[in-house]
C-alpha cells in the first residue's frame, strides 16, 4: 500500500480448519485494503470468528485503523463497527476447509 490514508474498502478472507484429533480449530487470514494485499497470516489457533480478530490486529499493527477504540480489557472495537462508523466498505468471507494444507 502506497500511502496511509483512510481506506475506502477492506476485504478479509478467512479459512478455518478443524483438527479432529485434538479438537482444535485453526485459521488463516488474507487482508486487502483498496485492492492491495496488505497482510497474510498462516495457521493461527482460534475458533469461530477469531479470524476477524486476527485481521483487525494485523490492520491495527500496520497503522491502517487510526482512531480505533481501545478498551481497558486490552481489546479493540470490532472491525465491522470501525468500518461502519467511518463509511469504509467491509467485505468478509470465510471458508471451512477439510485439510490443514488448504489453510
Amino acid at each position: 500500500m502506497k500511502t496511509k490514508r483512510k481506506p475506502q474498502a477492506i476485504h478479509v478472507h478467512g479459512r478455518r480448519w478443524f483438527e479432529r484429533t485434538n479438537g482444535n480449530t485453526y485459521h488463516s487470514v488474507t487482508v486487502w485494503v483498496d485492492g492491495d494485499q496488505v497482510h497474510r497470516t498462516d495457521f493461527t489457533y482460534g475458533y469461530g470468528d477469531h479470524w476477524l480478530q486476527t485481521a483487525t490486529q494485523a490492520l491495527d499493527g500496520l497503522g491502517l485503523l487510526p482512531g480505533i477504540k481501545r478498551y481497558n480489557s486490552g481489546g479493540t472495537e470490532s472491525l465491522w463497527q470501525y468500518c461502519q462508523d467511518r463509511s469504509i466498505k467491509l467485505v468478509t468471507e470465510v471458508d471451512d476447509v477439510r485439510r490443514k494444507k488448504d489453510l
